[in-house]
């Protein structure tokens, strides 16, 4: 499994709206993707896991980052994403770990 985020990414409502293309290898059915978006300059950060499991063939991920910290937001420019994706399948499982620099937009 291998993924990316879209850069840019859109602010909407305060949360950044993350979204990401699945790249499956063989044997791949399903996969769990947590992804954490930061701006240490604004003090804020915020991360999510999806609620349940993609399927093979889904082609693209998506998940909504809130800010973690009360009274912060994110604002548009540079951001640091970092993703984790869990492929499973055939009894096994393999993990894909990457860290972005992306620009946000509102």
């Amino acid at each position: 499994m291998r993924s990316n985020f879209k850069s840019p990414l859109k602010i909407d409502k305060g949360a950044v709206r993350t979204r990401g293309k699945l790249d499956w290898d063989p044997g791949e059915e399903q996969s769990l993707v947590s992804v954490s978006i930061s701006q240490k300059e604004r003090g804020v950060a915020g991360m999510a896991t999806s609620p349940k499991p993609f399927d093979k063939p889904t082609e693209e991920w998506k998940l909504d980052i809130e800010p973690g910290y009360y009274g912060t937001s994110f604002k548009a420019g540079p951001a640091e994403a970092v993703g984790i994706v869990c492929a499973m399948g055939d009894d096994e499982v393999r993990v894909f770990f990457w860290s972005q620099e992306i620009q946000l937009e509102t």
